[in-house]
């Protein structure tokens, strides 16, 4: 076993040369399992002193330099490692497959003797998980914008468009309700007068006038007209009311939509809005040609 130890020393100084924390636990790892304890607690030691490792190395480092202290009885330097450890994360637990009952116990007796600062340590380190936390959705934050397309668009409203009926102006500056208000009424009054007249019309019929005329050889002059039969001047009547009362409600109804058009005028508005980037999408393109083919790819974004 003395050449695997040999060995195991030559590699540690190639990985210490190489400066790679993942290669130096590996090693470390390697000696452990070989159960060269005194070896590890000084590769241990060294690797500490010269690489800079995550969080997560630095434990497995400790408790592999504790677990190999306390096997080789020097259970002072086993709980100056787990106490490291614990400072690192207070609420690690050793795994009882690998680590022997004595030892466990031991490393529940350090956590236990430093339960006050081990209380401090975790509160700084949730303060610095959401430190952590914060500036990674800030980041993310930062990502997504620099990532959206900015886009301004200019809302053309020019003032004719004010006095067209059926609630254009009040449609046309988003006011949705008021829109359909007017456009309902304005449509409700234009199609009953319409309808109105078109009654007074069917009640006209062709009515033959007889007038007394000299100059003709019988004295006797016909001529025909397009007018309301006796009987029907009342029908007439209430359909003539309801085509110009309906009408005049129509253009007052209009003159209002105007008038409030007017007042609440604001003239061309910007937007800015923010899209995200659409990613290319490749179109492929074969077409046949006299003689071959031609093939071709069109990105569009």
């Amino acid at each position: 076993m003395r050449w695997l130890a040999l060995l195991l020393c030559l590699a540690a100084t190639v990985a210490r040369a190489d400066g790679s924390p993942d290669r130096e636990v590996e090693l470390v790892k390697a000696m452990f399992d070989a159960g060269k304890y005194a070896e590890t607690v000084s590769l241990v030691r060294k690797a500490l002193s010269v690489t800079n490792f995550s969080d997560a190395q630095r434990i497995e480092l400790h408790r592999m330099s504790g677990l190999s202290s306390f096997n080789v009885g020097d259970t002072a330097a086993a709980k100056e490692s787990f106490v490291s450890l614990l400072r690192l994360n207070p609420d690690y637990v050793l795994d009882p497959f690998i680590a022997p009952p004595p030892a466990i116990r031991l490393f529940e007796q350090v956590r236990k003797e430093n339960a006050d600062e081990l209380a401090l340590v975790r509160q700084l380190l949730q303060v610095r998980a959401e430190q952590e936390r914060r500036a990674a959705e800030e980041r993310k934050k930062q990502e997504q914008e620099r990532a959206v397309r900015r886009v301004v668009t200019i809302d053309r409203r020019p003032m004719w468009m004010n006095f067209l009926p059926f609630g254009a102006g009040q449609f046309l500056q988003e006011r949705t309700e008021w829109g359909v208000t007017f456009a309902i009424a304005q449509g409700v009054f234009a199609v009953t007068s319409i309808v109105a007249y078109w009654a007074i019309e069917a009640l006209k019929v062709d009515i033959v006038e007889t007038l007394t005329d000299t100059l003709t050889p019988t004295g006797i002059f016909q001529r025909k007209l397009r007018g309301i039969p006796p009987g029907s001047e009342q029908l007439r009547d209430n359909w003539r009311l309801v085509k110009w009362s309906t009408g005049g409600a129509f253009f007052l109804s209009y003159a209002i939509g105007v008038v409030d058009a007017i007042i609440h005028h604001t003239g061309d508005r910007v937007k800015e809005t923010r899209e995200q980037p659409q990613a290319l999408r490749p179109r492929f393109e074969i077409t046949p040609l006299p003689g071959g083919l031609f093939a071709g790819m069109t990105l569009s974004f």
